[in-house]
């Protein structure tokens, strides 16, 4: 409806005018949900006509967030700003809901400060981490670091689930982007992002020593 989509827009406005205020570099966006879908299934609407297609609304879905996410991108880079939008393939009914959804989401979008918030946790619970990195790495600017023990979005510590970080240490140790640890720990908060913290930078260093030439003491 035009009247949601100028609040939407109100909002990326205030946005971006906090983080020009705050000199940050990306304003971290989701793919937004298609909402036709989702009222359809609010309301208890079979997908069985043509004017309810699922595919045909996801796909129109996916076009509406490509235009939307561009205008904002224009708006954001009055303030130099890049917007990263993040892997939720988590989501229900959400515009992106794969990793190569989101990867042509950004390439037709076709704007220098449109790229990926890569979130660890929502890869695992998608296609998986290495898959979801292959289909995504070109665009990454801006990283979440969460761990995760099942298929739905935990946000656990890190080295307390399944995910494999040491795979993509490579990328972590060298990428010029910020790592932000994005952990779910109410009982424990600071000490559960102290140890995240510590894990992630010992499996980076340990990457980073196992790929070093013998004899090479150079750091």
């Amino acid at each position: 409806l035009p009247e949601e989509q100028a609040a939407d827009d109100e909002k990326i406005r205030r946005l971006v005018e906090i983080g020009a205020k705050l000199s940050g570099p990306v304003l971290a966006i989701h793919p937004g949900v298609v909402r036709e879908l989702d009222g359809l299934e609010r309301h208890g609407t079979p997908f069985v006509t043509k004017r309810h297609d699922r595919e045909d609304l996801a796909r129109r879905g996916w076009h509406l967030a490509v235009e939307r996410i561009g205008a904002w991108a224009d708006m954001a880079a009055s303030a130099g700003l890049t917007l990263v939008v993040e892997n939720e393939v988590h989501t229900r009914h959400t515009a992106a809901p794969t990793a190569e959804a989101l990867a042509a989401m950004v390439e037709a979008i076709g704007r220098r400060n449109v790229r990926v918030n890569f979130d660890t946790g929502h890869a695992f619970v998608g296609a998986g981490l290495a898959a979801e990195f292959a289909a995504l790495e070109r665009h990454i600017a801006h990283v979440h670091l969460n761990d995760n023990a099942r298929k739905v979005s935990d946000h656990l510590p890190l080295g307390t689930g399944r995910v494999d970080f040491p795979s993509i240490t490579g990328f972590l140790a060298r990428v010029d982007a910020a790592l932000v640890i994005e952990v779910f720990s109410p009982d424990r908060p600071e000490a559960a992002m102290l140890e995240s913290r510590k894990y992630i930078l010992g499996v980076i260093a340990a990457a980073s020593a196992s790929s070093r030439i013998p004899g090479d003491t150079r750091t």
